[in-house]
């Protein structure tokens, strides 16, 4: 097993290039259970770089492994001013898919608050709507009336119906 070479299968340079329509859940599953561990273990060493970046597909795939181990990096990413008002809620809901943390809503909620551009609501919408809780979904519904389009379309895309 070729750690690097399977690492740079899963996670391919961050770039539109390489990651433009990429999925690697068909390549993580090809993966046997040693080689998801090592693969676990060489995403939490990315999560723990001093920078303060956070790379979508590292965390996604983290996600997607349910990787308790990862917790204490991800809470600690939460601790970080982005410039990116999106970066907390993607984080909150990253946690919550792993293991259901309720207080991730609130911080969801709050990061959420902080969006002011538009182009941002149609991904705070999709992260907000992750959590299926009448509070996240209660915040998606005022925007569904909104004058502009893109955020009123996004925001009734996302509103789910059964949670009110």
């Amino acid at each position: 097993m070729d750690i690097e070479k399977i690492m740079g299968e899963i996670i391919p340079p961050n770039d539109r290039q390489h990651r433009e329509g990429f999925n690697n859940i068909g390549l993580i599953e090809k993966l046997t259970a040693a080689e998801k561990t090592e693969v676990e273990n060489k995403l939490i060493d990315k999560l723990k770089e001093p920078d303060n970046s956070i790379d979508n597909l590292v965390v996604e795939t983290l996600v997607y492994l349910k990787s308790e181990k990862s917790l204490p990096f991800l809470y600690d990413k939460l601790n970080y001013n982005y410039k990116n008002k999106l970066t907390k809620l993607f984080l909150a809901v990253s946690i919550f898919e792993i293991n259901m943390d309720r207080a991730m809503v609130d911080i969801a909620i709050s990061s959420f608050k902080k969006v002011d551009n538009k182009w941002d609501f149609i991904f705070a919408f999709y992260y907000l709507s992750k959590f299926h809780s009448p509070l996240t979904n209660d915040l998606i519904k005022k925007y569904v009336n909104h004058r502009d389009f893109l955020i009123s379309s996004n925001a009734s895309s996302y509103y789910d119906t059964n949670l009110s």
